[in-house]
């Protein structure tokens, strides 16, 4: 090969590896764009510093004062802003009218949103969380921001919270799912709870004052 063969697949193989490791940090909870960046310019020296850089485990970020013990379902809704997600939390308001105890209403961001949030992400959060409160009317929901992957971020709000349903869009927003995989795939695949899978049709055609009227206060 020509010298600059060589300098093409050597820079190919530079920025392959440190876009591998910058891959590998967004499916554990990792996803600011800047790490993009530092793939490109430091290569596989990504690589060597991801495993000190990622965490570990899921954590709180921001919640609500919990409610109090109730009767009923207690029920876990990931919120993203997505149509799926609004989708997800009308079904629950839907299925269980007479039946639902606690509600909360979860939205998980990357590690480095929890720690710098210059993306808006915690922001986003609690407008997603406002428009919760509008469609679930007088039924009081629990609000959490929690930060990690997001389906083990949820199923360590399961655990920890003793719920016996979780439930979710069919896709969310993010990052492609060929990338990062399907959190509602995870979920009904690892989760030790039931996990109720809404598309973005499966809306009532009740209107919602009705939905307002039926949840019990």
């Amino acid at each position: 090969m020509a010298r600059g063969e060589y300098i093409t697949v050597a820079l190919a193989l530079w920025v392959g590896a440190g876009l591998a490791a910058a891959l590998w940090m967004a499916r554990r909870g990792h996803r600011d764009p800047l790490w993009m960046f530092s793939a490109v310019v430091f290569g596989p020296v990504l690589a060597v510093m991801a495993p000190e850089r990622i965490e570990r485990v899921p954590r709180l970020v921001s919640a609500e004062a919990p409610q109090e013990p109730a009767e009923g379902v207690t029920v876990l809704v990931g919120v993203d802003g997505s149509p799926e997600s609004g989708a997800a939390l009308r079904a629950v308001l839907d299925l269980l009218p007479g039946g639902l105890g606690r509600l909360i209403a979860v939205e998980v961001v990357d590690y480095d949103a929890a720690d710098s949030d210059w993306r808006g992400r915690q922001a986003a959060a609690r407008a997603h969380f406002t428009a919760a409160h509008a469609v679930c009317g007088r039924r009081k929901v629990e609000c959490e921001v929690l930060a990690g992957p997001p389906a083990q971020a949820l199923l360590r709000c399961a655990r920890e919270q003793d719920v016996d349903l979780i439930a979710v869009g069919r896709r969310g927003r993010g990052l492609s799912v060929r990338l990062l995989g399907s959190v509602a795939d995870e979920l009904t695949r690892t989760s030790p709870v039931p996990v109720l899978v809404v598309g973005a049709l499966a809306v009532t055609d009740r209107p919602q004052a009705e939905t307002k009227a039926t949840a019990p206060g």
